[in-house]
C-alpha cells in the first residue's frame, strides 16, 4: 500500500477512536453507567477497530518512511495511543474523571499531531 493509503487509514482510525471516546465520555458525564449504555457493544467495537487501524497504519507509514527503530516522537505517539485505549475503560470505572477526559482527548490528539508533523 502507498504512504497516502496508510495515512487515510490512520486518520480513519483516529476519527473512530475519538468518536467512541466522545460517546462514552458524554454518556458517563450525564450519569450513565456501563450497564445503562444501550450501544456499548457498538461503541467498544468502534473503539477497538479505530485503535487497530491507528497502530497498523501508523507502523505501515513508518515502514514506508524507512523508520525501523522508533525515535522519540514515535514512542510519544505510542504512549498517547495507549492512553486513548485506556480512557474508555477508565471512564466507566472512575466517572469523576470523565470531564477531565473530555479535555484530555483533544489535547492528546493535538499533541500526537504535533509530534507527527514536527518529528
Amino acid at each position: 500500500m502507498s504512504y497516502e493509503v496508510y495515512k487515510v487509514l490512520h486518520l480513519l482510525g483516529l476519527s473512530l477512536v475519538v468518536l467512541s471516546l466522545g460517546g462514552v465520555i458524554h454518556h458517563v458525564i450525564n450519569g450513565g453507567t456501563k450497564q445503562s449504555d444501550a450501544f456499548r457493544k457498538g461503541t467498544m467495537i468502534t473503539h477497538g477497530v479505530g485503535l487497530l487501524l491507528l497502530v497498523v497504519a501508523g507502523f505501515g507509514m513508518l515502514a514506508k518512511l524507512g523508520i525501523y527503530s522508533p525515535p522519540g516522537w514515535v514512542i510519544g505517539k505510542i504512549v498517547i495511543w495507549l492512553a486513548l485505549g485506556a480512557f474508555v475503560g477508565i471512564a466507566y470505572k472512575k466517572a469523576q474523571l470523565a470531564k477531565k477526559f473530555w479535555v484530555a482527548v483533544p489535547v492528546l490528539v493535538l499533541l500526537s499531531a504535533v509530534l507527527a508533523i514536527y518529528k
